[in-house]
């Protein structure tokens, strides 16, 4: 679950070539943290548990920070209620997610997940009064096209899953969303601290009635997903500072090929026809939607273009 967060102090001479690395790679690093939890929900552990102890590592950084460098000052807010939002929905987000993964493969999983950018765009209307032209609702309904054939709901074998996948999806369009909203008045720091806080005390309240002895390696795995998402969020932060939204976005559907590939050579997993088709139709509309953005903001910075001046 990635926030994408630019922080400048000055300004940063853009890199294209270094910002499309880095998005891949941040992608690549998210979608290993995936692969991690999969393989922890396989081996029966409650998703609270891992959530509570991968919560303590990262925690532990923010604290570290914030006594080192920040201050209490630096976590002062007036927004409870957009926190307390942003706390239940990142709960959800990969609760959800991470309890589809006990029966669904990786990459139908993240193939479905893709869908939130459509959402996003979609919920931009009545939330931030955005204007969605006929291009992007055109996107949008192509996207939902590819999820649903992902997910086969005439086929008679839906799986709750493909649901609990679309409920964490929603629940990020809405962390996303709500951050948005509370980064007019408050800091980075303080948006993901008091989401890192109280996910992790809900979480940690809930594994007390699922909790089970885990082993050493299993918790250093935890903690291996904890590096992920904190070195993914760095480098997905990093991408976004020095090279042009337009030209790195596309990248973020690496995700999909990273899904595949660690499915297959960890799981074994190799996607059915329909996922691979489903990919095919959501990355389409997506290149598609990046690239009229890209056009509009060409045609803004162009401005519009003088009148000739008449024939005497």
């Amino acid at each position: 679950m990635k926030e994408r967060t630019m922080v400048l102090s000055a300004p940063v001479k853009l890199n294209n070539i270094q910002g499309i690395f880095l998005m891949v790679v941040g992608v690549f690093f998210m979608s290993s943290m995936d692969a991690v939890a999969k393989f922890l929900v396989e081996a029966n552990y409650s998703v609270f548990q891992i959530l509570a102890i991968r919560g303590c590592f990262n925690l532990t950084l923010l604290v570290a920070w914030l006594v080192t460098h920040g201050g209490l000052s630096s976590v002062k807010t007036r927004q409870y209620g957009g926190h307390g939002l942003r706390i239940v929905l990142g709960l959800m987000a990969p609760l959800l997610f991470f309890l589809s993964l006990k029966e669904m493969p990786l990459a139908d999983a993240t193939v479905i997940f893709f869908i939130s950018p459509f959402v996003m765009t979609a919920l931009s209307v009545p939330l931030f009064k955005e204007k969605v032209g006929v291009h992007r609702w055109g996107a949008i309904f192509v996207g939902f096209t590819g999820v649903l054939i992902v997910m086969q709901p005439t086929s008679g074998l839906l799986e709750i899953e493909a649901f609990m996948v679309l409920g964490a999806s929603l629940s990020y369009c809405g962390i996303m969303l709500a951050g948005r909203w509370l980064g007019t008045t408050e800091t980075t720091f303080t948006i993901i601290f008091y989401m890192t806080l109280g996910t992790t005390l809900l979480s940690g309240l809930a594994s007390i009635f699922f909790w089970q002895p885990i082993a050493l390696q299993d918790l250093g795995l935890i903690g291996f997903m904890a590096m992920l998402s904190l070195a993914g969020n760095l480098c997905l932060i990093k991408s976004f500072s020095i090279g042009e939204v337009g030209v790195i976005t596309p990248f973020e559907y690496t995700g999909l090929l990273w899904a595949v590939l660690l499915g297959f050579f960890i799981f074994s997993d190799f996607p059915a026809l329909n996922v691979w088709v489903g990919v095919a139709v959501i990355g389409c509309s997506g290149l598609y939607m990046v690239y009229r953005e890209n056009l509009r903001s060409k045609k803004e910075r162009a401005g519009p273009k003088p009148h000739p001046a008449p024939n005497p």
